[in-house]
C-alpha cells in the first residue's frame, strides 16, 4: 500500500506543477494536468480506504436488516476525471481548427465533435451510476440490480472467490486478481464482479455469514 500511494503522490505533483507551468501557455492543456493531479489524490485515497476497510469486523449487531452494495464512488469519481480530459482535449484541438469550410475542415469538425460528445455521453453514464444499486442483501435474500431476488432457502454455496488472469503470452509471475460474489440458485450458478463496488471482498463475505447465519436461526424454510 506505501508504494502505491508513493507513486501516485509523486505523479499528482509532477502533474500539479506541469500545470502550473502551463498556465501561462495553453489554459485547457494546463487544466488536464490539474485533473491529473486530481486523480491522483483520489487514487491516494482510494488506496487508503481500501487497506482501512478491510481491517473492519462486522458483528451480528453492526449490520443493518439491509446490506446495499453500490458502484464505488471514488472509481465513479475517477472516470469522470479521465472521460473529462478526453472532452477538454477535443476542445483543445477545436479551438485549434481553423474554420475553412472545405470538405477536409468539415470532416475534421465532425470527428471531433463525435470525440466529445462521445465521452460526455461517458460522462453521464458514470454519474448516473453513483446511485445505481447493484446488490441487496437482506433477510429474504440476494437482488441483483433490478432482477427477482434470490431466496436464501434456494441459495447454496454464496461465498467470495478469487479468479486470476493467466495469460500464455506473459512472462511475469503477476497475475491480476479479480472477486467474485458467488452462489448457486436452484443449480444455476451465479457470478458478480464486486472489484469496481464499495465494498471489499472480505466486508462482503462477512456480510454473506452473518445474513446466512440469520436466515438459518429464523427457523424460515
Amino acid at each position: 500500500m506505501k508504494f502505491g500511494i508513493i507513486f501516485y503522490a509523486i505523479l499528482g505533483i509532477l502533474a500539479l506543477f506541469i500545470g502550473i507551468y502551463l498556465l501561462q501557455y495553453f489554459i485547457l492543456l494546463s487544466i488536464i494536468f490539474f485533473i491529473g493531479a486530481f486523480i491522483n489524490v483520489v487514487f491516494i485515497h482510494k488506496e487508503y480506504s481500501l487497506h482501512k476497510n478491510d481491517k473492519i469486523e462486522y458483528d451480528e449487531n453492526s449490520i443493518s436488516d439491509e446490506v446495499i452494495v453500490k458502484y464505488s464512488r471514488s472509481g465513479r469519481i475517477i472516470a469522470i476525471a479521465t472521460y473529462s480530459i478526453f472532452v477538454i482535449l477535443g476542445l483543445f484541438f477545436l479551438s485549434g481548427l481553423k474554420l475553412k469550410f472545405n470538405g477536409t475542415v468539415i470532416v475534421v469538425l465532425f470527428i471531433l465533435l463525435g470525440f466529445i460528445g462521445y465521452f460526455i455521453f461517458k460522462i453521464i453514464s458514470q454519474v448516473r451510476k453513483i446511485s445505481e444499486i447493484m446488490i441487496s442483501i437482506n433477510g429474504k435474500g440476494i437482488q441483483i440490480k433490478n432482477n427477482a431476488r434470490y431466496l436464501w432457502n434456494e441459495i447454496q454455496l454464496e461465498k467470495i472467490i478469487v479468479k486470476r488472469l493467466v495469460s500464455r503470452e506473459s512472462k511475469h509471475d503477476y497475475k491480476p486478481e479479480i472477486n467474485y460474489l458467488y452462489f448457486f440458485h436452484n443449480d444455476e450458478k451465479i457470478e458478480i464482479n464486486i472489484d469496481d463496488f464499495d465494498i471489499t471482498d472480505y466486508q462482503l463475505s462477512q456480510v454473506l455469514k452473518i445474513f446466512r447465519d440469520r436466515f438459518n436461526n429464523s427457523g424460515v424454510i
